[in-house]
């Protein structure tokens, strides 16, 4: 648990608060914490506003916090989106006071918790402002965490429900829900509600439980190929088909998948750690550790061939030419034979 949180529900609130970060699952959990621990169920439309600073000035934004509460001991105030705050270019044409921000951090409310919200990776810090902030504000870091933070966050809440889980199944959890941290405690809360009665979530119920986003699909598609399972491989793309899922679509993520693993078999050859290449790439370390791992199964040459047999497949499919779904089957057979023995 965030030490942030800890503070929350013993009723330590600060003035105000700064969430830092992309992380959805610690940006909304931070939130409701507050909303539970400031506000009385009867006062919450009364003493809680909500903004969004690309709609709405920050001088308006302090007014609120400025107002006196209305049955109720304190407001809180949450405000998002400070591109005041960021080199990020906004099409916003809203116009901020930034001075009227920086006379209320030097002199909040002591009855109204104001709560900024940055959903980016990091601030401008050559801003005053965004020193100042981040000098008064208590800090919530909300990053998207790697895999040994993630597997933390998961055997946590495992512990804090009385819950027992595998290894094994908190392993192939972060793998089909791609390493990202508000679907994973998702698809556990969904797991838990399941297994209330045993209170054991093995890999098999992981397996059947948890709901595979289309690239996570991919993802198994090629481990099938890679392992020499057509069958397997076929049926999940067959599985694909009745979802209603387009040939020309499925190509598009494979291709994207084949291109991932050749820059990260250039990279890693090159000497770039797995982080490093994630940073290069900008994409989560999670992809890029998956990828790794399939890419063990080709050489070079074959990833740089494969991708043009699909940049190839892509042309014949958008100007008509064959049978769609057939001829995405014909290259699962043919990728069988790619692979490196």
């Amino acid at each position: 648990m965030i030490a942030e949180w800890k503070k929350i529900e013993k009723k330590q609130f600060a003035p105000i608060y700064l969430i830092i970060g992309t992380e959805d699952y610690i940006i909304n959990e931070t939130k409701k914490r507050l909303v539970a621990n400031i506000l009385d169920t009867e006062d919450t439309d009364f003493n809680y506003a909500n903004f969004d600073l690309d709609e709405t000035a920050i001088e308006q934004v302090i007014e609120e916090a400025e107002t006196i509460p209305f049955f109720g001991d304190r407001r809180l105030i949450v405000a998002s989106n400070p591109s005041f705050l960021t080199t990020e270019k906004t099409k916003s044409k809203i116009e901020h006071r930034t001075a009227r921000l920086e006379d209320y951090l030097n002199e909040p409310v002591d009855y109204s918790i104001l709560v900024i919200i940055a959903r980016v990776e990091k601030l401008d810090e050559r801003k005053k402002l965004t020193k100042l902030l981040k000098k008064q504000a208590t800090i919530v870091d909300a990053k998207r965490p790697n895999d040994a933070e993630l597997r933390k966050w998961v055997q946590s809440a495992i512990k804090n429900n009385d819950f027992s889980m595998e290894i094994p199944a908190i392993e192939r959890l972060m793998e089909l829900t791609g390493g990202q941290l508000t679907t994973a405690m998702n698809e556990l809360d969904k797991l838990m509600l399941y297994k209330l009665e045993s209170r054991e979530i093995s890999v098999a119920d992981v397996e059947s439980l948890v709901v595979r986003s289309l690239e996570q699909n991919i993802f198994l598609l090629l481990d099938k190929m890679i392992a020499l399972d057509i069958s397997g491989a076929l049926s999940i793309y067959y599985d694909l088909l009745k979802q209603k899922e387009e040939p020309i679509k499925i190509l598009a993520l494979i291709a994207s998948q084949f291109r991932l693993l050749t820059q990260v078999k250039l990279l890693e050859k090159q000497g770039f750690s797995q982080q490093q290449v994630a940073q290069k790439l900008k994409v989560h370390p999670f992809r890029v550790k998956i990828g790794a791992r399939q890419a063990k199964s080709f050489s070079y040459e074959q990833l740089t061939a494969t991708l043009e047999r699909l940049a190839e497949m892509d042309f014949e499919m958008k100007t008509g030419y064959g049978d769609k779904a057939q001829k995405l089957e014909w290259f699962l057979f043919s990728l069988q034979d790619q692979r490196v023995k």
